[in-house]
């Protein structure tokens, strides 16, 4: 991937997947807006809360090989996100949680997947026509347990990458009669301060400096669809891209930080299937392309 129009195509191919939740508002009446930067004299304040967490598991026994094995292997997920939008002054929040592990009798537990990213931003409008609005979005990504990044020991909080980005852009939604259906859209351009906070882990940059504090451009797309199809069939899906530049961005493209994170999920009751995707490039920390994916049998909660 060297392009960011080859991400946002692979982005816009995937808001097709299928995918679960809830969702609570305030109002009982319909609510369709093109913007929250509309008018909001006679617009009650709203909120919008979902929490999923869901478990899978799958558990082999074979001889196939001669050899009696027997495994197991379980992924735990929580995606959770929160809106309020007022007449001036709107708040979202996300958290996605991921930890998975594989057990073979007779070996050690092997890690799978592992990701914990928490997003906070307000925004306010700044310009009526065009729609635009001013973000302020702070993100922390991390792991839970213990691990390898080359070779590397990780564990929780070591390392954290965290980054701010002030930009502008549009925040597209709709809320429909008894939350039936609702989506979000957002993305905008701005400029970003990334660090990365360690204990043991180091971080090097491409000249082989350390990494802890570099800023640059910013790039933000994010999509979130929920609907309740029928009483018994919900569906959700989450996408987020970010491009993150570094100062040497016009001399070397691929030093910059680039991630997608899609969430999606098809359910019949407390029963469905779940497909997350994660991939990271940045060459600061990982040698190739962090990707992790998964797409299971789960029950959610």
């Amino acid at each position: 991937m060297r392009r960011i129009g080859l991400v946002m195509t692979f982005i816009l191919a995937l808001v097709v997947s299928p995918c679960v939740s809830w969702g609570k508002t305030l109002r009982e009446t319909q609510l369709m807006a093109n913007d929250s930067v509309v008018s909001t004299e006679n617009k009650e304040k709203q909120v919008h809360f979902e929490f999923h967490p869901s478990l899978g598991l799958t558990f082999g026994d074979s001889n196939a090989s001669g050899e009696r094995v027997t495994s197991l292997q379980w992924l735990g997920t929580v995606n959770s996100d929160f809106d309020y939008i007022g007449k001036k002054f709107d708040l979202s929040w996300t958290l996605f949680m991921q930890y998975g592990e594989s057990k073979v009798k007779g070996q050690d537990a092997q890690k799978m997947q592992d990701a914990f990213i928490f997003s906070v931003t307000p925004s306010i409008p700044v310009i009526k026509v065009p729609k635009i609005r001013l973000f302020l979005e702070t993100t922390a990504e991390t792991s839970f347990g213990k691990g390898t990044i080359d070779d590397k020991p990780t564990g929780f909080l070591d390392p954290v990458f965290l980054y701010q980005t002030l930009f502008l852009g549009q925040k597209h939604y709709s809320y429909q009669k008894e939350d039936k259906t609702t989506w979000e859209l957002t993305y905008g351009l701005g400029y970003a301060f990334q660090q990365t906070l360690n204990k043991k882990f180091e971080t090097l940059d491409i000249a082989g400096n350390n990494s802890s504090f570099e800023s640059g451009f910013s790039g933000i797309f994010e999509v979130n669809i929920n609907s309740q199809i029928t009483e018994t069939i919900s569906f959700t899906l989450n996408v987020k891209a970010v491009a993150l530049s570094r100062e040497n961005l016009f001399e070397d493209f691929d030093a910059s930080r680039r991630s997608i994170l899609v969430r999606s999920g098809l359910f019949f009751k407390k029963v469905g299937v779940e497909y997350n995707y994660h991939q990271v490039h940045d060459p600061n920390m990982y040698t190739n392309n962090l990707v992790d994916q998964s797409i299971m049998l789960t029950l959610k909660f």
